[in-house]
């Protein structure tokens, strides 16, 4: 494992840990040398290091993926060694695997499966136009970016159309679930391998659930190619029966019913919910022998199950047994009788010996829990995956014997032995003070903090609170850290934090201006808008536009508003907001309101400018004492 912060490769910043397999970690980056880009670094993990087949199947990754450009495959920038650590340096891409996504959304829209296959699919011509094969496509291994872009990944044992495999003749690559009818026999995986998984996706995506499972592998890959895969229609009736023929052509058991390469399926995809298709009947093939042919389970080696069906030392000894009768057909029957029951004696001991050997390979080997007591609950997660077993929950509890923030004890317990790979529940410890949170969302803050400090011991300065816009009402609690059940010493330095609803917004109201630009909104006419939206008098200053001095609210007579804090228009919650109003009097206004004149100075200004006075022209003005006065033109 890589330390966080560390700077990898002299270059690659290392942000966290993203994902493990079972061959490598995944940590996300920063490329240092490109302006902090962000990167996926992929690195061989240690107890391989001098593991040479692995290594191979490492850099055989490195080499398909820099191979292959696409929109839909997940690029590759860089690749090396770095203490001793193999590497690959790819492109981050932000978001979850697709197995996640059904995990949270099947069964998918038919529309958004077929966009999802498709793009799965136009990964897949570019690889197969550069002679690479997948071998092991599974959801797990395709990515969708916060976008809804589709990103295929992990070629770590795609292999070249003209290559060889890694390691000896017969071995089962790829994930059991999805694994082609050829590759559960051991043979080699062509393009129809590939398309046949991508079958198995579109079944999950359109049901949110597998087509074929069972207690061991060797039970699942006898189902690749003994049954057919159940009805979709069946599971999900929104799926049309064009839709559901793509996924029987497939997943056909005969490699010459399935199509022939990724743009032919592509195209029957594009159409398989249009009007021109509806009614088509379901598509079914003549009967397939591997599919009928009734095999002994406790005798299949999923890795070789060929040389079982084919048969061939039966066949052998019959051939050599009808020779001998016809060169010498005077030997006793007793004679043949013998050589015969010895053949099948011999046909039997290899058949039970192959499947021992196949039941050793295939069963899932059983380990024992390790001890984690007293480690940190990094520590022990790290102890589990050393010992073959993946971590379950992460579950705390109040502990007067173990350290806070150490493992108290696991789920089974050390020293039970478990299937490989099962999942180990982690026991944290929370010290021997504190509390379970309850679920405190929809109720009244005042009231939970009441509780918190007379009931829980916790002090006031501990506790948060964040206000809130929600459709809730005022004062609830709509969001609530730390959350229902986890634990809050209150002797400690944490804090609870509640987001605390304001209600809902109002909009300010608007002020009236007249065809001169004047305010015609009365100061008391807007306070009772403002009291019917549920603003309280109280939260609402009003400010003389002349002196800047406050007004009191019952003395508005004669106050027009000029400007509001929030703006008009604006949205506020009236509960807890702080309204402040700039008003100015009648009289006052056109030297308080940004020049605007007063009823009184409007209706004067309106008179007709020139009007005669003795013979002259008379002149309407204003004198400081704001008094009008006419003077005399000559």
């Amino acid at each position: 494992m890589i330390q966080i912060g560390k700077i990898f490769a002299e270059r690659y910043k290392i942000i966290k840990e993203v994902g493990r397999g079972g061959m490598a970690n995944v940590y996300q980056g920063e490329d240092m040398y490109l302006d902090n880009r962000q990167v996926a670094i992929k690195v061989l993990r240690s107890n391989f290091e001098n593991d040479n087949i692995a290594i191979a199947r490492f850099q055989r990754e490195a080499f398909a993926m820099a191979e292959l450009s696409h929109p839909n495959i997940v690029s590759i920038s860089d690749v090396g060694e770095s203490e001793n650590q193999q590497y690959i340096v790819m492109e981050y891409v932000d978001g979850m695997t697709l197995k996640q996504y059904i995990n949270e959304h099947a069964p998918l829209s038919n529309a958004e499966a077929i966009n999802i296959t498709s793009e799965i699919l136009s990964a897949m011509e570019c690889a197969h136009n550069h002679g690479i094969i997948h071998r092991d496509l599974k959801p797990q291994n395709v990515l969708l970016s916060q976008s809804g872009n589709v990103k295929v990944t992990d070629f770590g044992i795609a292999k070249a159309l003209t290559e060889t495999s890694l390691t000896q003749t017969n071995t089962m690559f790829g994930s059991v679930h999805y694994l082609s009818p050829e590759q559960a026999r051991g043979a080699n995986a062509t393009l129809q391998s590939d398309i046949y998984a991508i079958g198995i996706i579109l079944f999950e995506l359109l049901t949110g659930q597998i087509p074929f499972d069972g207690d061991s592998a060797v039970a699942i890959a006898l189902k690749h190619f003994q049954e057919n895969v159940p009805s979709i229609i069946n599971i999900n009736k929104n799926v049309p029966q064009a839709l559901e023929n793509v996924v029987i052509k497939a997943t056909a058991k005969d490699i010459h019913n399935r199509y022939a390469n990724v743009e032919e399926m592509m195209t029957d995809l594009a159409t398989a919910t249009s009007l021109d298709r509806k009614g088509e009947p379901k598509l079914t093939f003549d009967q397939d022998l591997d599919a009928t042919k009734a095999l002994p389970s406790k005798l299949i080696n999923p890795y070789d199950t060929k040389p079982l069906i084919d048969n061939p030392q039966e066949e052998k000894i019959n051939k050599e047994t009808e020779k001998e009768r016809k060169t010498d057909p005077e030997v006793p029957k007793k004679k043949k009788s013998r050589k015969a029951l010895f053949g099948w004696l011999i046909l039997a001991l290899v058949l039970i010996g192959g499947g021992i050997a196949a039941w050793m390979i295939t069963s899932p080997q059983n380990v024992s829990v390790p001890d984690v007591t007293n480690m940190t609950q990094a520590e022990a997660e790290s102890k589990l995956r050393e010992n073959h077993l993946e971590v379950g929950n992460v579950i705390q509890e109040l502990s007067s014997t173990v350290e806070k923030d150490k493992v108290t004890r696991t789920n089974p317990t050390a020293g039970s032995n478990v299937r490989r790979s099962s999942r180990v529940d982690i026991y944290v410890s929370q010290g021997a003070t504190g509390f379970k949170m309850d679920d405190y969302v929809g109720q009244k803050y005042e009231d939970v903090v009441d509780d918190l400090v007379l009931n829980k011991n916790v002090n006031k300065s501990q506790i948060n609170i964040n206000y809130v816009t929600s459709s809730q009402p005022s004062g609830t609690i709509v969001k609530q850290t730390p959350a229902k059940g986890n634990f809050f010493d209150p002797t400690g330095d944490d804090q609870i934090s509640f987001d605390v609803s304001e209600g809902d917004t109002v909009t300010m109201p608007a002020i009236d201006y007249t065809s001169g630009g004047l305010s015609s909104t009365s100061a008391i006419s807007y306070l009772n808008q403002l009291q019917s939206l549920g603003v309280p008098t109280s939260n609402i200053t009003f400010v003389d536009a002349s002196t800047a001095s406050a007004v009191s609210s019952s003395n508005l007579n004669g106050y027009y508003v000029t400007q509001t804090a929030p703006a008009p228009g604006s949205k506020f919650n009236p509960k807890n907001t702080r309204v402040t109003l700039t008003i100015a009097k009648a009289s006052t206004s056109n030297n308080n309101n940004d020049n605007q004149t007063s009823e009184t100075t409007k209706e004067t200004t309106e008179s007709s400018p020139e009007q005669e006075n003795g013979g002259g022209k008379s002149e309407a003005s204003s004198s400081e004492d704001g008094k009008n006065t006419t003077t005399q033109s000559p």
